[in-house]
Protein backbone atom coordinates (compact mmCIF):
# COMPACT_ATOMS: atom_id res chain seq x y z
CA UNK A 1 0.00 0.00 0.00
CA UNK A 2 1.41 3.42 -0.98
CA UNK A 3 1.77 5.73 2.06
CA UNK A 4 1.55 8.99 0.09
CA UNK A 5 3.26 12.10 2.17
CA UNK A 6 0.91 14.17 4.35
CA UNK A 7 0.66 17.49 4.63
CA UNK A 8 1.26 18.49 8.20
CA UNK A 9 0.43 21.78 9.89
CA UNK A 10 1.89 23.39 12.81
CA UNK A 11 -0.69 23.66 15.69
CA UNK A 12 -0.65 27.52 17.42
CA UNK A 13 -1.39 27.49 21.03
CA UNK A 14 -3.61 30.75 20.36
CA UNK A 15 -5.35 28.28 17.71
CA UNK A 16 -5.96 25.32 19.68
CA UNK A 17 -7.37 27.83 22.74
CA UNK A 18 -9.43 29.24 19.87
CA UNK A 19 -10.90 25.64 19.12
CA UNK A 20 -10.95 24.55 22.63
CA UNK A 21 -13.54 27.67 23.09
CA UNK A 22 -15.28 27.24 19.99
CA UNK A 23 -16.10 23.87 20.54
CA UNK A 24 -16.60 24.22 24.68
CA UNK A 25 -14.27 21.79 25.52
CA UNK A 26 -14.16 21.59 29.33
CA UNK A 27 -11.03 22.71 31.44
CA UNK A 28 -8.70 20.64 33.47
CA UNK A 29 -10.51 18.78 35.91
CA UNK A 30 -9.13 20.43 39.73
CA UNK A 31 -8.00 17.18 40.89
CA UNK A 32 -5.77 17.23 38.28
CA UNK A 33 -4.51 20.54 39.55
CA UNK A 34 -4.35 19.68 42.95
CA UNK A 35 -2.23 16.58 42.48
CA UNK A 36 0.14 18.31 40.45
CA UNK A 37 0.18 21.60 43.13
CA UNK A 38 1.40 18.13 45.41
CA UNK A 39 3.85 16.55 43.20
CA UNK A 40 5.91 20.34 42.57
CA UNK A 41 6.52 20.02 46.03
CA UNK A 42 6.22 16.32 46.65
CA UNK A 43 9.45 16.50 49.44
CA UNK A 44 6.66 18.42 51.35
CA UNK A 45 3.29 16.76 50.38
CA UNK A 46 2.14 13.70 52.94
CA UNK A 47 1.18 10.61 51.02
CA UNK A 48 -2.13 10.70 52.73
CA UNK A 49 -2.67 14.27 50.99
CA UNK A 50 -2.12 13.00 47.51
CA UNK A 51 -4.06 9.40 48.10
CA UNK A 52 -7.05 11.73 49.29
CA UNK A 53 -7.36 13.44 46.07
CA UNK A 54 -6.43 10.31 43.85
CA UNK A 55 -9.66 8.72 45.48
CA UNK A 56 -11.84 12.24 44.49
CA UNK A 57 -11.48 9.99 40.11
CA UNK A 58 -12.97 7.06 40.58
CA UNK A 59 -11.42 6.12 36.97
CA UNK A 60 -7.91 7.71 38.31
CA UNK A 61 -8.36 5.29 41.54
CA UNK A 62 -9.52 2.48 38.95
CA UNK A 63 -6.69 2.73 36.24
CA UNK A 64 -3.69 3.06 39.47
CA UNK A 65 -5.21 -0.40 41.17
CA UNK A 66 -4.90 -1.93 38.26
CA UNK A 67 -1.35 -0.90 37.13
CA UNK A 68 -0.12 -1.84 40.78
CA UNK A 69 -2.08 -4.97 40.51
CA UNK A 70 -2.11 -6.60 37.14
CA UNK A 71 -3.79 -9.50 38.34
CA UNK A 72 -7.26 -9.55 39.06
CA UNK A 73 -7.26 -12.10 42.06
CA UNK A 74 -4.56 -9.64 43.80
CA UNK A 75 -6.40 -6.32 43.43
CA UNK A 76 -8.80 -7.89 46.28
CA UNK A 77 -9.32 -5.53 48.90
CA UNK A 78 -6.25 -3.43 47.09
CA UNK A 79 -6.53 0.23 48.40
CA UNK A 80 -5.38 3.51 46.05
CA UNK A 81 -2.78 3.60 49.65
CA UNK A 82 -1.35 0.33 48.57
CA UNK A 83 -1.16 0.91 44.89
CA UNK A 84 0.35 4.25 45.29
CA UNK A 85 2.99 3.46 47.92
CA UNK A 86 3.54 0.23 45.17
CA UNK A 87 4.11 2.03 42.23
CA UNK A 88 5.41 5.86 43.10
CA UNK A 89 4.56 9.38 42.21
CA UNK A 90 5.55 9.22 38.42
CA UNK A 91 3.39 6.55 37.66
CA UNK A 92 0.54 8.67 39.66
CA UNK A 93 1.49 11.20 37.54
CA UNK A 94 1.11 8.57 34.02
CA UNK A 95 -2.26 7.80 35.38
CA UNK A 96 -3.57 11.49 35.70
CA UNK A 97 -2.01 12.60 31.82
CA UNK A 98 -3.53 9.71 30.40
CA UNK A 99 -6.61 10.38 32.07
CA UNK A 100 -6.35 13.28 30.46
CA UNK A 101 -5.91 12.00 27.23
CA UNK A 102 -8.62 9.91 27.47
CA UNK A 103 -11.15 12.54 28.71
CA UNK A 104 -9.65 14.61 25.54
CA UNK A 105 -10.09 12.01 23.15
CA UNK A 106 -13.84 11.78 24.19
CA UNK A 107 -14.82 14.95 24.58
CA UNK A 108 -13.11 16.17 20.85
CA UNK A 109 -14.94 13.40 19.18
CA UNK A 110 -18.36 14.29 20.51
CA UNK A 111 -17.66 18.00 20.09
CA UNK A 112 -16.31 18.12 16.40
CA UNK A 113 -17.82 15.02 14.77
CA UNK A 114 -21.07 14.24 16.72
CA UNK A 115 -19.45 10.55 18.05
CA UNK A 116 -20.22 9.68 21.38
CA UNK A 117 -17.09 6.83 22.04
CA UNK A 118 -17.32 4.17 24.18
CA UNK A 119 -14.24 3.15 25.81
CA UNK A 120 -13.20 -0.81 25.31
CA UNK A 121 -10.41 -3.14 27.78
CA UNK A 122 -9.02 -4.28 24.76
CA UNK A 123 -9.05 -3.56 20.96
CA UNK A 124 -11.25 -4.71 18.98
CA UNK A 125 -10.62 -3.43 15.91
CA UNK A 126 -10.30 -6.22 12.86
CA UNK A 127 -6.25 -6.02 11.83
CA UNK A 128 -6.78 -8.64 8.29
CA UNK A 129 -6.19 -6.70 5.27
CA UNK A 130 -6.30 -3.27 6.13
CA UNK A 131 -3.76 -0.98 7.37
CA UNK A 132 -4.44 1.60 9.84
CA UNK A 133 -3.97 5.64 8.95
CA UNK A 134 -2.11 6.45 12.18
CA UNK A 135 -1.78 10.42 13.19
CA UNK A 136 1.56 11.05 15.78
CA UNK A 137 2.04 14.31 17.75
CA UNK A 138 5.13 14.41 19.86
CA UNK A 139 5.22 17.24 22.58
CA UNK A 140 8.48 18.37 24.34
CA UNK A 141 9.24 20.71 27.33
CA UNK A 142 8.93 20.33 31.68
CA UNK A 143 6.78 17.15 29.81
CA UNK A 144 7.64 15.41 27.08
CA UNK A 145 5.82 12.59 25.62
CA UNK A 146 4.08 11.28 21.97
CA UNK A 147 -0.01 10.69 21.19
CA UNK A 148 -0.52 8.53 18.56
CA UNK A 149 -4.27 7.33 17.44
CA UNK A 150 -4.72 4.33 15.22
CA UNK A 151 -8.23 4.89 12.98
CA UNK A 152 -9.40 1.94 11.65
CA UNK A 153 -10.64 2.52 7.84
CA UNK A 154 -13.91 3.07 8.09
CA UNK A 155 -13.80 5.06 11.18
CA UNK A 156 -11.55 7.36 8.31
CA UNK A 157 -14.30 7.01 6.13
CA UNK A 158 -17.08 8.18 8.62
CA UNK A 159 -14.78 11.21 10.22
CA UNK A 160 -14.11 12.32 6.82
CA UNK A 161 -17.85 11.99 5.72
CA UNK A 162 -18.75 14.08 9.02
CA UNK A 163 -16.06 16.75 8.75
CA UNK A 164 -16.45 17.07 4.73
CA UNK A 165 -20.56 17.39 4.92
CA UNK A 166 -20.21 14.39 2.84
CA UNK A 167 -21.08 10.44 2.63
CA UNK A 168 -18.48 7.44 3.31
CA UNK A 169 -19.67 6.62 -0.68
CA UNK A 170 -17.51 9.66 -1.67
CA UNK A 171 -14.23 9.36 -2.63
CA UNK A 172 -11.54 11.02 -0.48
CA UNK A 173 -7.86 11.59 -2.08
CA UNK A 174 -5.20 10.72 0.24
CA UNK A 175 -4.71 14.19 1.47
CA UNK A 176 -8.07 14.98 2.10
CA UNK A 177 -7.86 11.84 4.51
CA UNK A 178 -4.42 12.58 6.60
CA UNK A 179 -5.50 16.28 7.25
CA UNK A 180 -8.67 15.35 8.60
CA UNK A 181 -7.05 12.75 10.67
CA UNK A 182 -3.55 14.94 11.50
CA UNK A 183 -6.41 17.74 12.57
CA UNK A 184 -8.17 15.12 15.19
CA UNK A 185 -4.66 14.27 16.32
CA UNK A 186 -3.28 18.16 16.52
CA UNK A 187 -6.93 19.11 18.89
CA UNK A 188 -6.79 16.42 21.30
CA UNK A 189 -2.95 16.14 22.11
CA UNK A 190 -3.47 20.58 22.25
CA UNK A 191 -6.18 19.99 24.26
CA UNK A 192 -3.74 17.29 26.68
CA UNK A 193 -0.80 19.72 26.07
CA UNK A 194 -2.95 23.11 27.34
CA UNK A 195 -4.13 21.39 30.45
CA UNK A 196 -0.66 20.05 31.67
CA UNK A 197 0.44 23.84 30.73
CA UNK A 198 -2.19 25.09 32.83
CA UNK A 199 -0.72 22.87 35.85
CA UNK A 200 2.68 24.40 35.16
CA UNK A 201 3.97 21.99 32.71
CA UNK A 202 4.65 23.71 29.25
CA UNK A 203 5.50 22.33 26.23
CA UNK A 204 5.76 22.97 22.52
CA UNK A 205 3.69 20.76 19.91
CA UNK A 206 5.55 19.56 17.06
CA UNK A 207 4.11 18.80 13.31
CA UNK A 208 2.05 15.71 13.00
CA UNK A 209 2.89 12.75 11.10
CA UNK A 210 -0.08 10.53 9.18
CA UNK A 211 1.02 7.21 7.94
CA UNK A 212 -0.32 4.09 7.19
CA UNK A 213 1.40 1.01 9.77
CA UNK A 214 0.16 -2.90 9.74
CA UNK A 215 -0.01 -2.73 13.42
CA UNK A 216 -0.58 -0.68 16.51
CA UNK A 217 2.14 2.06 17.10
CA UNK A 218 3.93 1.85 20.37
CA UNK A 219 6.56 4.61 20.09
CA UNK A 220 7.79 6.17 23.30
CA UNK A 221 9.59 8.75 24.48
CA UNK A 222 13.05 8.01 26.14
CA UNK A 223 12.59 6.88 30.04
CA UNK A 224 9.02 7.54 29.10
CA UNK A 225 5.83 5.15 29.69
CA UNK A 226 3.56 3.26 27.32
CA UNK A 227 -0.10 3.38 27.50
CA UNK A 228 -2.60 2.24 24.80
CA UNK A 229 -6.42 3.50 25.34
CA UNK A 230 -9.08 1.70 22.99
CA UNK A 231 -12.48 2.96 21.44
CA UNK A 232 -15.53 2.66 20.04
CA UNK A 233 -18.32 4.06 17.85
CA UNK A 234 -20.77 1.36 16.71
CA UNK A 235 -18.35 -0.54 15.13
CA UNK A 236 -16.30 1.73 13.98
CA UNK A 237 -12.85 1.62 15.75
CA UNK A 238 -9.82 3.97 17.71
CA UNK A 239 -6.87 3.07 19.79
CA UNK A 240 -5.21 5.66 20.99
CA UNK A 241 -1.25 5.69 22.50
CA UNK A 242 0.57 7.89 25.18
CA UNK A 243 4.10 8.03 25.90
CA UNK A 244 5.24 10.34 28.48
CA UNK A 245 8.44 10.73 30.83
CA UNK A 246 7.43 11.46 34.41
CA UNK A 247 10.59 12.55 35.33
CA UNK A 248 10.90 15.47 32.76
CA UNK A 249 8.15 17.31 35.21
Amino acid sequence: MQNPDPKPKAPSMEYLNGVRAKFHLPPQPEAVHKIVDLVKGKERSSMDEIVGIIKSDAAVSQRLIKMAYPKAASREGATVLMATSRLGINNVIVVMVGQLLIQAVLETFETMASMTLEKEEAPSMSMGDHYLLVATVKFSGKTNGIVSLAFSPHLTLLLCARLMDGTMDDKYPPEVTHDVVGEIVNIITGNLQSRLCDAGFPSEMGLPEVKYVPTLPKDTVRGGSSDQFFFRHSIYSLAAHLSVDPKSS
